[in-house]
């Protein structure tokens, strides 16, 4: 009934990580109930994409836990975690546990209700409410976790709250709840059990047009809500407002003990206790059994009561709705993960978890969540800064660049680390937003409709990719540019973004790449190329790491938003024993004509002979062409006469320059060090050939490069070597190389 926690006469007991206290949480949502090992599961990794380690890291959850509950028992036993098949289960006794303790007397008070003793039904209801310290498991709700029996405790929250209500109006309390239902109601505009109650309670305070206000909000909450107009009994007490149906007024009698218990509560009978004179809603400003007002209260309606004890313990939380953009980032390690130990895997996460913070607060925002690998960003909208849509599709699309590299323009981000891979998802409308008051720190916890649509459109989004919702796109279009998500009308994908500028154009030193110079450098050749149409090669040499995959993937980010257009093609080799000389080459070529892994060889070749039709400028010159790259689009076909490798890649050089000279050309090639000799020679010497072309030709290479080819562009006119020196490793750069090229014999990069 507030965040979990295990009381015993000596104290708290220590519970352990997110993932102990939510099986324990879920465990008892179901006390005394075998739950399944696979229900079990499906809680603590709720998108149905659970490490293939989970069971062992339940079964290490359950066995700490077991030592830590042992701690609790008492005299009289404790709690108790046993396995049953085919689960677990906690064996507790009913009254240690609040909910139950709740359950039970929520039952007594509808009793009471049902057999028309509303003075009775309302002191008992009002015990059972004094039970909750605020959103139940609040401190896993604050962490994202998000279970269907969670929420139906939040609603049977509601629904009690909604019975004493009923039950104080049947007392004559109407103006000793008024202030709650408006608050209430302001905050749940679609229930309309509580609408209706909040008529009542204003029509008996006298205040009858402000009744008909009610029945119209409500009306037009649920027509622009839900399209629905409100129901037959709704209708009938408009009616009954309008017409002053004495109906609505209370009996003689309730109105006689209304008076009897107002008197008796201002003198109080020798012995008798405060929750007695509580029974017909009067409280003293010193109660301690002043009930918490409704969940989503605004704090300018109904400030929650702050509990007694010192100011660093949470306080009851203040909800508003705010509008805002929520991001949300969601992890996945691949098989090449399987070999880690678990502690292993849990450092991978807690360092990319670590990296989505990092961005969502470099960013502006907050991160009102964290739970397994989902990670849950909150970027309010106050009018002095740039747009909370702007900064939430920064911040997701930064800490995916960070883990992937660029591929079609329109394609899925290739990750940097195989096995690890990122999507986002973006939404802006408005949020609950709740903000808790812990240890001196406000700290949000974010929900609504916002949050669901949210969670629904990231488990629609491919892996690399950044979705955003169709007002997310509109409020940040002039900066960055979409593209739709499949036939959606309402989804859109992120394709390109610009700088971060201030308020003088300049870009914002605080996104300003650790490799600034190095880019400009890059630029500035480009330019060169462009202009004076004279083809350059840069060579970037760097060790094993992210660095110099981040410099490539960060130049051809900037490249997507030139104001004068650039055609980038990009090309990886694979290493020795995995692709020949060609992939490379064919990759670049199958982006520049349009060809998918989708497409049949048939298509690929119709593609591939019109785009080289309009290079060559006659179907003859395009047909030559194609003759000698057929082993680019169809490797291994069948044909009356297979090209040499070097008849290939002279005739893909001739389609560069042609390519070139229709549009500057920049080519980037990764891990250039595992090509071969005639590979490295044709790309060593492609600007050499191509004289008077604006060509830039950027190489990605371990320095091993310079052992293979000692004299690699030496010498040469229009060519440039930057050579990275080391920068801060980040904590996730130093783990990965650490877990996954441990003797330096593997690429992250």
């Amino acid at each position: 009934m507030g965040p979990l926690e295990v009381e015993t006469d000596s104290g708290l007991v220590e519970l352990g990580g997110a993932r102990q206290r939510a099986a324990l949480a879920f465990l008892l949502l179901h006390a005394n109930r075998v739950v399944p090992t696979s229900q079990l599961l499906d809680a603590l990794w709720p998108t149905d994409r659970a490490p293939l380690t989970a069971r062992k890291i339940l079964q290490n959850a359950v066995w700490r836990l077991r030592r830590a509950l042992a701690h609790a028992a008492g005299p009289e036993g404790g709690p108790e975690l046993v396995t049953r098949a085919p689960g677990y289960m906690v064996r507790v006794r009913p009254e240690d546990v609040d909910l139950l303790v709740f359950q039970q007397r929520v039952a007594e008070g509808r009793a009471a209700l049902a057999a028309d003793d509303p003075m009775t039904a309302s002191r008992v209801l009002r015990e059972a409410l004094s039970l909750w310290q605020g959103v139940a498991l609040a401190d896993l709700v604050e962490d994202g976790t998000i279970w269907p029996q969670l929420t139906a405790v939040q609603e049977m929250r509601l629904d009690v709250m909604e019975d004493r209500f009923e039950a104080e109006l049947a007392c004559g309390g109407h103006h000793a709840v008024l202030r709650e239902l408006e608050a209430y109601v302001e905050a749940e505009p679609l229930r309309e059990r509580a609408s209706q109650q909040l008529m009542t309670a204003l029509y008996r305070c006298g205040r009858q047009a402000e009744a008909l206000g009610v029945y119209s909000r409500a009306r037009a909450a649920l027509v622009g809500g839900l399209g629905l107009e409100p129901g037959r009994q709704m209708q009938l007490l408009q009616q009954s407002v309008l017409t002053q149906d004495p109906s609505l007024d209370l009996l003689p009698e309730v109105m006689a003990r209304r008076e009897q218990a107002l008197a008796a509560a201002a003198s109080p009978a020798p012995g008798s206790t405060d929750r007695e004179r509580n029974a017909y809603g009067v409280h003293g400003a010193g109660d301690a059994t002043t009930p918490a007002p409704a969940a989503h209260a605004t704090p300018e309606a109904a400030p929650g009561p702050v509990p007694a004890g010192p100011p660093e313990e949470t306080v009851e939380p203040l909800n508003t709705r705010q509008p805002a953009t929520i991001l949300m980032l969601r992890f996945h390690l691949g098989a090449e993960f399987d070999h880690l130990p678990p502690k292993d895997v849990d450092r991978v996460l807690d360092a990319v978890s670590q990296l989505a913070r990092e961005k969502i607060e470099e960013f502006g925002g907050e991160v009102a969540a964290s739970i397994g690998s989902v990670q849950l960003g909150y970027f309010a909208h106050p009018p002095e800064r740039t747009s909370g849509a702007e900064r939430a599709v920064r911040a997701g699309t930064s800490v995916r660049d960070c883990l992937s590299v660029p591929a079609a323009p329109t394609a899925p981000h290739t990750p940097v680390v195989r096995g690890l891979q990122v999507e986002a998802a973006v939404t802006t409308g408005e949020a609950v937003v709740t903000q808790w008051t812990v240890a001196g720190a406000v700290r949000p916890w974010i929900g609504g409709d916002l949050v669901d649509v949210c969670q629904d459109m990231l488990d629609r989004t491919p892996g690399g990719m950044v979705q955003v919702c169709d007002l997310t796109r509109r409020l940040t279009e002039s900066r960055i540019t979409y593209h739709r998500a499949g036939s959606s009308r309402s989804r859109w994908h992120v394709r390109a973004i610009g700088p971060v500028a201030d308020a003088a154009g300049e870009r914002c030193p605080s996104q300003a790449s650790e490799r600034e110079y190095e880019l400009d450098l890059m630029h500035g050749l480009l330019c060169r190329a462009r202009h004076r149409s004279m083809p350059h090669l840069i060579t970037v040499l760097g060790e094993s790491g992210l660095g110099k995959t981040r410099l490539l993937m960060e130049f051809r980010r900037r490249l997507s938003v030139e104001k004068d257009p650039v055609r980038v093609l990009t090309g990886s080799v694979p290493r020795p024993g995995s692709g020949g000389p060609l992939s490379a080459p064919a990759e670049m070529f199958a982006a520049y004509c349009g060809i998918g892994d989708e497409d049949t060889e048939r298509t690929a070749l119709g593609k591939a002979e019109a785009a080289l039709i309009r290079l060559a400028g006659s179907e003859d010159g395009a047909r030559a062409m194609l003759a000698a790259l057929d082993p680019l689009i169809a490797p291994g076909r069948p044909a009356h006469r297979t090209p040499s490798i070097g008849e290939t890649l002279g005739a893909w050089r001739d389609f560069l320059v042609k390519a070139a000279l229709a549009q500057p050309l920049v080519l980037i090639w990764d891990d250039l060090h595992h090509a071969d000799d005639i590979l490295l020679e044709t790309v060593e010497h492609l600007t050499d050939t191509s004289a008077d072309v604006p060509l830039l030709n950027v190489v990605g290479a371990r320095a091993l490069l310079l052992e293979l080819r000692p004299d690699w562009a030496g010498g040469r006119q229009h060519s440039m070597t930057i050579s990275l020196a080391p920068v801060a490793a980040d904590t996730l750069d130093r783990l990965l190389r650490s877990l996954l090229v441990p003797d330096g014999s593997a690429d992250v990069a």
